[in-house]
């Protein structure tokens, strides 16, 4: 709901004009107003500035920085605490009189009153700088989904952040060096894992993660985020219909507490079941109709926008569609290397950017269903995982087991590493590789030795979708819906992620996310209460565009452009007569592999010529 940034530093080689272009590069996310601190001692220059996105509490009171009555701490804050209502009332009683009625201030109070303690009492998406003047400490922390994005960069004498990458340049000592490790990473799952960037000395802030600093030194230390919600109370057995209402109830929870703002909120609706999950629920607990949002495509068989008009009929939504043609899809992906400063291998960013530029005048907050999948055993990949990783230990005959490999192997791509790969989650990555290891070290033109082995003993789904809540889930889902909503001033909520719903799932046998062949079985029983089986039993297709189809069409002359051996030549990163040759494979046989691959190339070749060159 925010852009921050700041700063401390030991040199006083910031000034304060380098923190106005820092936070000026975050205007799109704010609208509502701006504002910094500016503070220059003997030993040490801080900073910190906020861009607001107004959502709860819209008076010119609220304006960030916020600080405290005492005037002992400020705070630059981006996100929602769910739970500020909650924590306000048991604030009061202590005798706390708040100036302003915005959940920024009760992290400020509940920090006064129980220190660094305070931040595992917030249920919320958040990341936020505060100054504590007492102690002359900097404290940065980031909730413990993920889901608000905060980046930082040090050195001995100075720690900078910012809400995205592009802001840090505007810091004198930040350079933009690439990060050779990160390229590998990069082609191998399309997203940067941990806490890499594609920038050398540039970080991704942990999520969960407290960083305190101390003013006068510069020295810092970690600690981590606890959230101690009261034990859940499960029955030594429970049956299929106790899980399913304790489902139900956190998810009611989750949802209504996600949809507390002082401005329009809306919803994301999707034709699968999470979007239509977070729809219902919503729209059964208020009287008003809900808005709904969806995306269409014509003439293609991707297109959920005639089943998600069937679930908001169903439902009595306010609902609007809109229709994504290539012709917009292209002009979209020419703006891609302004909007991300990385780049982007998930082309699903291209209907987000597209629906949230059409609905941020009718609303200021949507929700949407980021997580159903990891949640609830939604991809496909995770039965076809568990499906060949079972091969190896099923009791068949010698002969007809090599049979059937070698037939897998001839027949699909990649499915040789894929069978090579050892244990579950191996095979999975596998699965999900963008490029094989032996792709990657012929694509790069620096030697490069990718590992494809994880020490992750992997056992069942349940340790398959805690890997991609640890990975996938905040370092591409969450973090491509905020950049592409926060373009356009949207604060994009994630209704299902709330930390005691996925602690609850994860008390569960792994036998309730695949249930007889059927994946998602216990969201399916919850969506079903709300919407038909017949309506919603259709085939998965997923927030996707038909991307083989419009590379090989709008987007080829942007191929021509940036594939060329006279582009590529410009860094000399990538092996020239590689790229042509997946290039040439790709118009031969336009596969969906295939187009991933020409995607992640022609990404990285634009973010290139964008940042780099």
């Amino acid at each position: 709901m925010c852009g921050i940034t700041g700063f401390i530093d030991h040199n006083h080689s910031i000034s304060e004009g380098n923190l106005k272009k820092a936070s000026a590069t975050l205007a799109h996310r704010g609208g509502n107003g701006s504002g910094f601190i500016f503070d220059q001692k003997e030993h040490y220059t801080l900073g910190i500035a906020n861009e607001r996105l107004a959502t709860i509490d819209l008076s010119e009171k609220a304006l960030q920085p916020l600080t405290s009555n005492c005037g002992n701490y400020s705070i630059t804050f981006n996100g929602t605490i769910y739970n500020y209502l909650e924590l306000r009332e048991t604030l009061i009683k202590y005798g706390v009189i708040f100036s302003t009625l915005t959940d920024t201030e009760v992290i400020l109070e509940s920090y006064k009153k129980w220190g660094t303690k305070s931040f595992e009492k917030l249920d919320g998406s958040f990341a936020f700088a505060l100054i504590d003047r007492k102690l002359n400490q900097l404290i940065i922390a980031k909730d413990e989904i993920g889901a608000k994005p905060i980046y930082y960069y040090k050195n001995k004498s100075c720690y900078i952040f910012a809400s995205e990458i592009s802001a840090l340049f505007a810091y004198p000592v930040v350079q933009k060096n690439i990060n050779a490790t990160a390229i590998a990473t990069y082609f191998r799952y399309g997203y940067f894992t941990g806490e890499e960037t594609i920038y050398e000395h540039i970080f991704k802030f942990k999520k969960g993660t407290i960083t305190i600093i101390d003013l006068h030194s510069g020295n810092s230390y970690d600690s981590f985020l606890s959230l101690n919600y009261p034990p859940i109370q499960k029955p030594e057995v429970e049956n299929e219909e106790q899980i399913s209402e304790k489902i139900e109830e956190l998810l009611t929870e989750a949802i209504l507490k996600r949809n507390v703002a002082d401005v329009p909120v809306g919803v994301l609706l999707g034709g699968g079941y999470d979007s239509a999950t977070v729809a219902a629920i919503l729209q059964k607990n208020q009287t008003k109709r809900i808005k709904t949002f969806t995306v269409g495509f014509k003439n293609e068989k991707l297109d959920e926008a005639p089943q998600a008009s069937k679930i908001a009929e169903y439902l009595k939504t306010n609902h609007h569609e809109y229709y994504l043609d290539k012709e917009e899809a292209l002009t979209i992906v020419k703006n891609l290397p302004h909007v991300f400063d990385e780049p982007i291998g998930d082309s699903g960013a291209i209907p987000l950017l597209f629906i949230g530029e059409k609905v941020n005048k009718e609303v200021k907050v949507l929700l949407g269903a980021e997580g159903g999948d990891e949640l609830f055993g939604g991809y496909r990949t995770y039965a076809k995982a568990i499906k060949l990783d079972a091969l190896e230990h099923k009791h068949i005959p010698k002969f007809l087991k090599e049979i059937l490999i070698n037939f897998l192997k001839t027949t699909q791509p990649k499915m040789k590493e894929v069978l090579a790969a050892e244990g579950l989650l191996n095979k999975y990555l596998e699965i999900n590789a963008c490029f094989t290891a032996s792709e990657i070290n012929r694509l790069l033109t620096s030697d490069y030795n990718f590992s494809t082995k994880s020490g992750n003993k992997a056992q069942n789904i349940k340790d398959l979708l805690i890997h991609d809540l640890h990975d996938y889930l905040p370092n591409n889902i969450l973090s491509m819906s905020d950049k592409c909503f926060m373009q356009y001033g949207i604060d994009n909520r994630d209704a299902l992620l709330k930390t005691d719903l996925i602690a609850y799932l994860t008390t569960l046998d792994s036998k309730w996310f695949i249930k007889d062949g059927e994946q998602k079985y216990l969201l399916k029983k919850i969506t079903n209460k709300y919407i038909p089986e017949s309506l919603m039993n259709k085939p998965k297709k997923g927030f996707v565009i038909p991307l083989a189809s419009w590379l090989k069409t709008a987007f080829r002359p942007l191929i021509e452009i940036y594939l060329s051996p006279e582009s590529l030549n410009q860094h000399k990163l990538l092996n020239i007569q590689e790229v042509l040759r997946i290039k040439a494979a790709f118009y031969a046989n336009p596969t969906t592999y295939n187009a991933q691959k020409i995607w992640l190339l022609l990404q990285f070749q634009m973010w290139h010529q964008k940042w780099i060159a």
